[in-house]
């Protein structure tokens, strides 16, 4: 199987799984924000991101860092050295929950969160199992990804959101309250973890205790440290200090209208670009194993090429649909969300090559770079958040959240810079923000013209109908691009003819 195509079937299988994810989550979504308004969602998206942020604290950096280094190992041909790995920071990873853990309980003994009334005992007792459940289970699927097996986390992510919404179904018929969908979500941690490790012993290879070479291991203790840095600075920016000052200074509505637009936002990044983002640091760190920097380097430069279109689209279809489908899903009291959701949407697709940036910084070892970015905009949602959130509420909230964000690209873009000469398409990505910018003017001029509550779809297939030809019109696709395409395309019959005649046109 060539490396393209081997790409290709991770790409797919990680894309199909997320778009069934994203689809059952959103339902979830709103079917829990529904039943319960929006105070009392608020409050069970506090707790929410509450779980995700002793998760990130729990797993810090040891996640990316199994994926580097045993995707490394595999590519050097060393086996043995990468199970060794894998096993020793499995176990660092159950060291790490329990601190975590332990923390957080002491910290309620002193800050006692309203949100949760009378009910802290329990509310606690679900956090901490959805927390170790959860960070367990992200740390398995960075393993297998490692080895380039993406199964076990598609598995898991399916069957347990089609129980999940089985069960959110089920408590809405039943008309209950804010605790028991927090239990539901606990549940839904613990079954990701246990159906993720039954698929993992089917597909991947088993991890053991042995010795890793000191020199790797000299490198892998600096990375795991840079890198946990890295993400535990992370973790108190990207929307965390906006939720914690929005919670303090402002209204749970207000906490519930960010999750809305954090929830909305990650899920069409999930849909256009996961598959991406979840093959390009395993694939990019065997490539760099096998044949050194220089090929990391072409492969951030196709990497940003796909996710500056990825993120193009996000922010078009962005702009396009949510009036309408925040109305149509939410309802009318959730319409004050909807410029926020516009703005993270906008935002996310922007700067999604951000994400090719970081890959690349991780895989040659510049995780100091990544440490200096991420103190820089740390401090920068610091001050934006404390000037702003106080005074504007939720949209003071989004305004920090976007500083933030572009500080982000600004400090990546000069790093990288200071790291090597190519990377980034620049000309190419200035043709095709113009090709962007057109379509989504097009088709939103379509969408306010139908004034139908449906008229967003009409306006996504415009968008569509001028973004992609344009896209080859204006070169923006490399030749390697259009090899691979003939090649997939060769095996889907008819429709693959049509596809490359079409293609054809556009180049000629």
């Amino acid at each position: 199987m060539s490396s393209r195509t081997a790409i290709l079937r991770s790409v797919t299988i990680v894309s199909v799984s997320s778009y069934i994810e994203f689809a059952l989550g959103l339902l979830v979504s709103v079917w829990i924000a529904r039943a319960l308004g929006p105070s009392d969602f608020g409050r069970y998206a506090f707790t929410v991101w509450l779980c995700g942020w002793l998760i990130v604290c729990s797993n810090h950096a040891l996640t990316t860092s199994s994926t580097k280094f045993i995707a490394e190992a595999e590519g050097a041909g060393q086996t043995q050295v990468a199970s060794h790995i894998a096993y020793w920071l499995n176990q660092v990873q159950h060291k790490s929950s329990l601190i975590v853990v332990g923390l957080f309980l002491l910290a309620l003994t002193i800050i006692q969160p309203a949100e949760w009334h009378n009910g802290l005992l329990p509310a606690a007792a679900m956090v901490v199992v959805a927390t170790v459940s959860k960070a367990n289970y992200a740390m398995r699927v960075a393993i297998a990804k490692g080895q380039e097996h993406f199964e076990p986390e598609a598995i898991a992510t399916v069957l347990g959101g089609v129980v999940g919404m089985g069960l959110v179904l089920a408590a809405m018929v039943l008309h209950a309250g804010l605790l028991a969908f927090v239990g539901l979500f606990t549940v839904a941690c613990l079954l990701l973890n246990l159906i993720n490790r039954v698929a993992y012993r089917h597909y991947c290879v088993p991890f053991g205790k042995g010795p890793i070479p000191l020199e790797l291991k000299a490198r892998l203790v600096r990375h795991l440290r840079l890198t946990a840095v890295l993400i535990l600075v992370g973790s108190c920016k990207a929307g965390t200090i906006e939720v914690f000052l929005l919670n303090t200074f402002s209204t749970t509505t207000a906490v519930g209208f960010f999750a809305i637009a954090g929830t909305l936002t990650k899920g069409a990044v999930q849909l256009f670009s996961v598959g991406l983002t979840s093959t390009l640091l395993p694939y990019m760190s065997k490539s760099y194993g096998q044949k050194g920097h220089e090929n990391a380097v072409r492969f951030l430069g196709e990497a940003s090429r796909f996710y500056w279109a990825l993120g193009l689209l996000i922010a078009g279809l962005g702009l396009v649909t949510t009036p309408d489908i925040v109305t149509l899903m939410y309802g009318h009291r959730y319409v004050d969300a909807i410029p926020a959701i516009e703005t993270m949407l906008v935002l996310a697709g922007l700067l999604l090559v951000v994400n090719g940036i970081a890959a690349y910084q991780t895989v040659v070892d510049r995780q100091g770079d990544r440490v200096r970015i991420a103190m820089i905009s740390l401090t920068v949602n610091a001050v934006l958040g404390l000037a702003l959130v106080p005074w504007l509420g939720l949209t003071g909230a989004v305004l920090a959240y976007a500083g933030t964000r572009f500080s982000e690209l600004l400090l990546a873009i000069y790093y990288l810079r200071r790291a090597t000469t190519g990377g980034l398409p620049v000309g190419a990505m200035a043709r095709l923000f113009g090709i962007g910018l057109l379509a989504t003017a097009t088709a939103w001029l379509v969408t306010h013209w139908v004034a139908n509550p449906f008229g967003f779809l009409l306006g996504s297939a415009v968008f569509l109908v001028v973004f992609l030809p344009a896209s080859v019109l204006v070169r923006y696709w490399a030749d390697d691009d259009y090899q691979f395409i003939a090649s997939v395309a060769q095996r889907l019959g008819p429709p693959g003819r049509v596809l490359m005649r079409g293609l054809s046109c556009l180049q000629g």
